[in-house]
């Protein structure tokens, strides 16, 4: 029994002092704010430079554009100065203040140079806190989702990376009121943070003051290095485009009289490369990809045009030459002018001619299909210096100089 009073007076003289703590909390801070003037930042009246310290926590990087330029990035953006104004008793510990009390404060007015559109989150009020420390030190930190612009170099698509910027500046100060710096850790991150198309690599951040009409402005930014994943392209593009090459090859190995089944493949697989490039970003110099479709394409053609030759090299002549003895032309430098041949004459002759032409023809069939060996051999080759070629430009020679300029 003795306990249990013991401990209700225990709990009773702490919950007292709480509110005794409290009560004198709230006092303070009114009297703090009872002559503060929002509208002017700390040491304005002194002409002081005002030094604020940003950081950003990404949670979220989402929609990446390639055709309008842009992405979309959620984070808290969190803001760190001095108020002499505001410093207090270090007993009554940090004042966190109400949204209501906030607006009764200054923070610094910035702006986002590259957003399209943001947001502020919302429940019940905006998501936004500020802590006053004993001396005086301001932590204010809000959460801002939006789209903000990116410009994106296609040049290695898809097997390139993107840097695109967050830049903050300050609005209504210039640099000799307001710098802005990063924080000693400028920029974190959620552990979980999963794209579909990318993968996130490295934050590079800079000092980035603007000028205008002659006034500086303090400003600083963020480079969100993106990787593209080409994983993807593998299966839907590049792979299926080397089966096709490779397809058109098959022509090669079909008897040169079968001309409908070669025309039929060779049309075929040209008609399959047209349909590949649906679906690719559209801008008015090559992509890597498209040096690779392109490059397809020719093989593809070739293939083609290599039959078309095939085809001609061994029926022309035969039907050049069928059409001299159908037509009985005997007026050659060979025969004699006035003299008509006799019938056993005639037919010596047609016979001679067409024994000529049955060895030319068959000389004509065999270059063809020498033309088809040699196609075997020679079409793989080319396209396997074609891929030493392309991947190892895009993959490291172009690679390493854009990593240079990187993070």
């Amino acid at each position: 029994m003795f306990i249990y009073v013991y401990l209700l007076g225990l709990i009773s003289i702490i919950g007292a002092s709480l509110a005794v703590n409290n009560t004198e909390r709230d006092l303070v801070l009114k009297e703090l704010l009872r002559n503060y003037n929002s509208a002017v930042p700390p040491n304005y009246n002194h002409d002081d430079q005002l030094r604020v310290e940003i950081q950003v926590y990404i949670l979220s990087i989402d929609s990446i554009s390639d055709s309008s330029k842009d992405f979309v990035l959620s984070f808290f953006l969190r803001h760190r100065w001095n108020d002499s104004r505001l410093i207090h008793d270090p007993k009554l510990g940090t004042f966190q203040l109400s949204k209501k009390s906030m607006n009764k404060v200054w923070v610094p007015e910035l702006f986002i140079l590259n957003e399209k559109r943001t947001a502020l989150h919302r429940v019940s009020t905006h998501d936004k806190l500020l802590h006053i420390k004993p001396d005086g030190l301001m932590y204010y930190s809000t959460r801002i989702s939006g789209t903000f612009s990116c410009d994106v170099n296609l040049l290695r698509y898809p097997l390139d990376h993107q840097m695109c910027p967050l830049t903050i500046e300050s609005y209504g100060y210039t640099s000799e009121t307001l710098d802005l710096q990063w924080y000693k850790e400028p920029v974190e991150e959620k552990d979980d943070i999963i794209l579909s198309h990318f993968s996130l690599g490295c934050e590079k951040t800079i000092k980035c003051d603007k000028v205008y009409a002659g006034l500086k402005f303090s400003c600083v930014q963020m480079n969100i290095k993106l990787d593209r994943l080409y994983d993807y392209y593998l299966i839907q593009t590049y792979i299926p485009t080397t089966l096709i090459v490779i397809l058109s090859w098959v022509s090669f190995w079909i008897s040169i009289d079968a001309t409908p089944a070669r025309i039929s493949l060779g049309l075929l697989t040209v008609l399959t490369m047209t349909t590949q490039n649906t679906g690719l970003p559209k801008v008015s110099y090559f992509k890597a990809i498209d040096v690779w479709m392109v490059s397809c394409m020719i093989f593809v053609f070739a293939a083609l045009i290599e039959f078309a030759y095939v085809n001609v090299l061994s029926r022309v002549q035969l039907r050049r030459q069928s059409s001299v003895v159908d037509n009985g032309d005997y007026n050659s430098e060979t025969s004699p002018r006035k003299r008509v041949p006799s019938k056993n004459e005639s037919h010596e002759y047609s016979t001679r001619c067409r024994f000529k032409i049955c060895f030319q023809n068959m000389a004509n069939r065999e270059k063809a299909r020498n033309v088809d060996r040699i196609s075997r051999f020679m079409f793989p080759l080319l396209f396997v210096l074609f891929n030493l070629f392309y991947w190892i430009v895009y993959l490291f020679i172009l690679k390493t100089k854009a990593d240079m300029k990187s993070c």
